[in-house]
């Protein structure tokens, strides 16, 4: 009997020295580290960051309509050895945010049958010039109502790359923990099963002395056979869960087989209050909705512009060649224009005007429905995530009484009180205990990434806990 205590012993030292090796040749790659290699790398992280670049560039494209430019303008008519006209207009355009574009040029003409319009001094004609609206586009004008939709269709492609990095991080968050679960999986089965067989081994020993009845073997045998076909069960699960994984990292400095999971303890608190807040302002659903409701008051203000008449004023100061840099600019030598352009019965713009309304109106439903869908997803979420705290607090305390179950069984069959069929029923209790802990874990830790991407940022250094 002293011998099997020892046996016993013996086995218990060898199955706790051989988990803390198996940890110890291995490497830990934590979530967040996980997470970091598929930032750098993943092709579709790479995606996120062109949709960044995107939108600083339709900005830039929008500003560049303030851009100013030169203008050069020439036309010649040559006839029967005559010179008809020679006409040369050379001018910078300078537009400007408060819609007034400024104007300076030279213009020179000659010719035997010239227009008389187009009559300037020998010298050429220098002319600077104002152009202002006075009616529709004194306030908003088309060049500024783009550039201000240009900076909400950037943040547009900036929630576009958030919302794909926030569906790529849940997809690789939950291989991430299936790897967890499958690798524990494999490792408890394998050190156990170790147990197992030794003491196997122990027993047919025990029988070989006379001490045990030979059907014990039997009933171990079977056994070592049902754990041998789990462990290759876990061994499948677990290279198919190394194989998902495969999918999130592209780089070669990474060897799953030397490399083990991290899984943080689950006694933490999740502020609901916080992630229904951060949710409710920056949310990629809810984000989305609210630009396009922006865009659409942009087209509003330029529809509501354009019920105005048109009303251009154009003047231009006129100096010739030979007047110099001191004239007086206050002087009878100008050129003065205006326009007015008004639709009587502006039907076209007043039903554009209403469409845009309109669609206002239905993006203000849309927004407060997907309000109501985004907090009760968050919701869910948290109730799941809630639940599953509760579910491991409670099967780690039935781990600790099923051990304790186990040992009080081995020592009443080291005493010949109880028989292998008895002790091998305790210790599968125990190692499926064990292996539903780590399925609870699993999920624990899948939920409380599905909380987070419910709330619509999943990766994030700034992002609440």
């Amino acid at each position: 009997m002293r011998q099997i205590q020892l046996l016993t012993i013996l086995i218990l030292l060898l199955g706790h020295f051989a988990t803390w090796s198996q940890s110890g040749n291995s490497s830990v790659l934590t979530l967040e580290q996980f997470y970091q290699q598929i930032h750098l790398h993943h092709p579709i992280a790479k995606q996120a960051v062109l949709l960044k670049t995107r939108g600083n560039l339709i900005v830039s494209q929008a500003r560049g309509s303030f851009d100013p430019k030169i203008v050069s303008d020439y036309n010649q008519k040559q006839f029967d050895g005559k010179t008809y006209f020679d006409l040369w207009d050379t001018y910078v355009q300078i537009p400007t945010l408060l819609n007034v574009d400024l104007k300076a040029g030279y213009e020179r003409n000659k010719g035997t049958y010239l227009n008389a319009e187009n009559t300037v001094p020998t010298d050429g004609l220098y002319y600077a010039g104002i152009s202002v609206p006075f009616g529709q586009g004194l306030l908003k004008s088309e060049r500024n109502i783009n550039l201000e939709k240009s900076k909400f269709e950037k943040q547009s492609f900036e929630n576009q790359a958030q919302n794909v990095l926030n569906n790529l991080f849940f997809d690789a968050n939950f291989a991430y923990w299936l790897w967890y679960e499958n690798h524990q999986k494999r490792e408890t089965v394998a050190t156990n099963l170790e147990l197992i067989e030794q003491r196997f081994e122990g027993i047919k020993q025990s029988i070989a002395n006379g001490d045990k009845a030979s059907i014990d073997s039997v009933e171990m045998l079977i056994q070592v056979q049902q754990w041998s076909n789990k462990l290759k069960e876990t061994e499948l699960n677990s290279q198919n869960s190394m194989l998902l994984l495969q999918n999130f990292i592209w780089t070669d400095g990474l060897d799953f087989n030397t490399l083990s999971p991290y899984y943080e303890d689950s006694a933490f608190t999740i502020n609901l209050d916080s992630h229904l807040d951060w949710a409710l302002k920056n949310h990629p659903d809810l984000k989305k909705l609210t630009i396009e409701s922006n865009l659409l008051e942009m087209d509003r203000k330029w529809a509501s512009e354009q019920l105005k008449p048109i009303i251009d004023v154009n003047y231009n100061l006129l100096l010739s060649g030979q007047e110099t840099e001191y004239a007086p600019i206050y002087s009878n030598n100008y050129k003065l224009g205006v326009q007015f352009v008004f639709p009587l019965l502006i039907r076209k713009e007043r039903a554009k005007l209403k469409i845009v309304k309109v669609k206002q109106q239905e993006y203000d439903l849309k927004i407060n429905q997907k309000n109501r869908e985004v907090i009760n997803k968050i919701q869910q979420s948290y109730n799941k995530v809630y639940i599953l705290q509760e579910m491991i607090q409670k099967q780690e305390q039935i781990q600790v009484n099923y051990e304790r179950m186990l040992q009080a069984e081995q020592t009443k069959f080291e005493n010949g009180e109880s028989s292998v069929f008895l002790l091998n029923s305790r210790e599968n209790k125990k190692l499926l205990g064990q292996i539903k802990l780590i399925e609870l874990q699993s999920k624990f830790s899948q939920s409380v990434g599905e909380l987070k991407w419910a709330t619509g940022k999943l990766y994030d250094d700034t992002f609440p806990e």
